[in-house]
């Protein structure tokens, strides 16, 4: 697969597994979903099995970013695996996708998102982007782990299964 642009159109593949949510967010959650295609999220793993993950405010996780409207998901998730590595990232392929239809309480506006979830293919030695900012994350720190940490993002299952998919 060269390239992504609608990630609903994987619904029907069996290779990669498809499910659908709803939220209620806060006005600013909404906002911020309606105004981009969603969030892609890089399995990144190296020669060891070792998995690239962020320290977010919450814990570790894989790395994610918003993807615009526009833009290529493979491509956007390319970019974020070369930015956090500072080596060439290649897709291997697309290992979950989830429809999340947004909306607020007290309003009739929805707004939908996806979180696409890909396997990049593994880089040699545990390399580390000179400066790893994208998106959002204006500070972040990067580590290499073999395992899921004790630290990791618990509170949302997601992240701890996207971990799971990637290390033992």
């Amino acid at each position: 697969m060269d390239s992504l642009s609608d990630p609903n159109a994987l619904r029907t593949r069996s290779d990669v597994a498809f499910s659908e949510e709803r939220t209620v967010d806060d006005r600013e959650g909404f906002d911020y979903f309606a105004a981009i295609g969603g969030l892609v999220v890089v399995g990144i793993t190296n020669h060891t099995g070792a998995v690239l993950l962020m320290d977010s405010p919450d814990g570790w996780r894989l790395p994610y970013g918003p993807v615009a409207d526009d833009e290529d998901w493979l491509a956007a998730g390319r970019r974020l695996g070369e930015t956090l590595t500072d080596a060439k990232i290649a897709v291997d392929r697309v290992e979950r996708v989830k429809r999340v239809t947004h909306s607020t309480k007290g309003d009739d506006r929805e707004a939908t998102s996806y979180d696409v979830v890909l396997r990049m293919r593994p880089v040699e030695g545990e390399p580390l982007g000179v400066d790893p900012t994208f998106g959002p994350w204006d500070e972040l720190e990067t580590e290499w782990f073999d395992a899921v940490p004790d630290d990791a993002h618990w509170d949302h299952d997601d992240a701890v299964d996207d971990i799971r998919l990637f290390v033992d």
